[in-house]
């Protein structure tokens, strides 16, 4: 939808202009703030025709945005991104402020249908209340792929898609979730059904093939006690093997259709399966400590991160929600949690333990 792919079939038209928000970002790392909002050329063009280099081509690059500076810098406060210079390193912020980098190139470049690809993954809550309103009162076409259930209640209508079709539901997140209860239980009633009559269907198809056998064989036998010529008796042979034939395939096609039918049920029901984690699963007594951090501290490009140095215990049993605004720390602090970095000040003392790191 975006245009960054072609269709291997089929036809795609777009009359508006586009804005993409992508879910990951590694591919914008070697970009500035300016380049990753499209309007480092403009930058460029403002600066030459300041210093005098007045061709035309600087002012149709331009388009007479005199104050787009002014506007990106605005853009990006709203969207609390702490950074006003637009020459800073994209790699440099965290994921939230990366999103908000994006969300803020909305507000710039005004587009007719925002396209959003999970854009709540890294937002701090500030972040999604303010993506939540810009939702509600935007007059833009917008496309959001997400499981973010409350973003998705902001939203007039769901559109689901499956393996085999989009499926749109006239209502939120709530709405749909009914729906399609309700669609379920309805499926799983036919999938009972079906399996029903294709368990008769089978042994129909069985008894039939019985009963045929049984009576080629005794019209066979009849036939020899009349006395009947060779030839009489492989016509009348041929016609009660394709009377049985035919009676057998039609009973084979429906097996197949029910078949086919209860394949295509089980394959819309897998869709319910759910993911469930036993995180109690530990080998450890409850109470171990883990972790041992004392007055540590962490710096980038010699700015401390926190105001005050941290100190605090994690024992094994522990649950702990860390949270904070966007460019807080918070991914740093688990980077140094679990070894991959290490503290500018202070010690961090850990036992032998295992962990799992979902970033």
């Amino acid at each position: 939808m975006a245009g960054e792919l072609s269709p291997s079939a089929g036809i795609y038209h777009c009359t508006g202009e586009c804005y993409y928000v992508p879910q990951h970002f590694g591919q914008y790392d070697h970009q500035t703030l300016a380049e990753v909002l499209h309007i480092d050329q403009k930058l460029h063009a403002l600066q030459e025709i300041l210093k005098g280099n007045v061709v035309q081509e600087n002012f149709d690059t331009l388009n007479e945005e005199w104050d787009i500076e002014e506007k990106a810098k605005e853009a990006l406060a709203r969207w609390e991104v702490p950074y006003s210079t637009l020459t800073h390193p994209f790699s440099l912020l965290s994921g939230g402020e990366k999103t908000k980098v994006f969300l803020a190139g909305i507000d710039l470049h005004q587009p007719d249908i925002v396209l959003m690809d999970e854009p709540t993954n890294h937002l701090d809550r500030k972040g999604r209340e303010r993506l939540y309103r810009f939702i509600q009162h935007t007059s833009a076409a917008v496309v959001v792929v997400s499981h973010d259930r409350q973003l998705l209640r902001q939203l007039p209508g769901i559109t689901e898609l499956s393996y085999k079709k989009l499926t749109r539901y006239g209502g939120n997140y709530d709405f749909y979730r009914e729906q399609k209860e309700k669609l379920l239980e309805s499926m799983e009633e036919k999938l009972q059904a079906r399996s029903s009559e294709l368990g008769q269907a089978r042994r129909h198809a069985r008894k039939l093939a019985e009963r045929n056998q049984k009576q080629n064989v005794r019209g066979e036998q009849a036939n020899r006690k009349k006395g009947l010529p060779r030839i009489t008796m492989g016509l009348l042979k041929d016609r009660a093997e394709n009377s049985s034939s035919r009676s057998q395939e039609k009973q084979t096609g429906k097996i197949e259709q029910l078949s086919g039918e209860i394949r295509d049920i089980r394959q819309s029901l897998a869709q319910r399966a759910i993911l469930r984690t036993d995180i109690q699963a530990s080998d450890l007594h409850k109470g171990k400590i883990l972790l041992e951090a004392k007055g540590i501290h962490f710096a980038y490009a010699d700015k401390p991160l926190w105001k005050e140095p941290l100190t605090f215990c994690f024992r094994s049993g522990d649950r702990w929600q860390l949270e904070g605004d966007n460019g807080s720390g918070k991914t740093t602090l688990i980077r140094l949690i679990t070894g991959e970095l290490l503290p500018a000040t202070g010690t961090i003392h850990r036992t032998d333990f295992r962990y799992l790191y979902l970033d």
